[in-house]
């Protein structure tokens, strides 16, 4: 049996949004998530955020705080019409997923991911969302994405934007290839077990 990781769930879900929709979008500009605001109302450019440099880390041990994996008894069984549930325990036997990871599968560009995740922190404490779906978009730039996903099914779950970025930049600081490539990982948003945060090709 093929093992099935936490990217190939996220990938496949957008693969199935994406099949839904009449026209793609672009992949070369930056693209806020819904909700969000463009960069014209927050008189930002995307220069501007390609100057501003990696969002500040945290400690490994701030970032322990997260649950450090993911359990079947979390994962809702209606996941496994789309594989979720079995891409998400990673493997045929596995009841568990760890949190962080890199995953050498996909590559993307950091440019797009460093520009997608000093939009985050501009944000600052407004809410990054996801809502009804276990899947929510929030930027793209430049071939690569940043998503949040619903792992426990909630009616909502949020962080900060800010928070967000952080586990982005974990993702980015730890999934690196070279000076200009990355493989997709995931990450928690800060302080948040129940939204999980995901660096994926656009």
């Amino acid at each position: 049996m093929a093992k099935f990781s936490i990217i190939s769930a996220v990938l496949a879900l957008l693969a199935v949004g994406a099949s839904a929709s009449a026209l793609p979008a672009p992949v070369d500009e930056l693209i806020p998530g819904p909700g969000l605001p463009s960069l014209e109302s927050l008189g930002l450019t995307r220069k501007d955020l390609l100057t501003m440099g990696p969002v500040k880390s945290l400690s490994p041990v701030a970032l322990i705080y997260h649950p450090p994996f993911l359990t079947s008894a979390i994962v809702p069984e209606s996941y496994n019409a789309h594989r979720i549930r079995g891409a998400l325990m990673s493997g045929k036997r596995a009841n568990t997923a760890t949190i962080p990871t890199c995953e050498d599968n996909y590559e993307l560009p950091k440019a797009g991911a460093q520009v997608c995740i000093n939009f985050l922190s501009a944000l600052g404490s407004k809410p990054c969302v996801v809502t009804g779906k276990f899947v929510q978009q929030m930027c793209t730039d430049n071939g690569a994405s940043i998503m949040g996903a619903n792992i426990k099914n909630l009616a909502t779950v949020q962080s900060s934007c800010s928070d967000v970025a952080i586990a982005a930049q974990w993702i980015f600081d730890n999934c690196g290839l070279d000076t200009t490539n990355m493989n997709a990982g995931a990450h928690f948003a800060h302080g948040n077990g129940d939204l999980l945060i995901s660096i994926v090709p656009a």
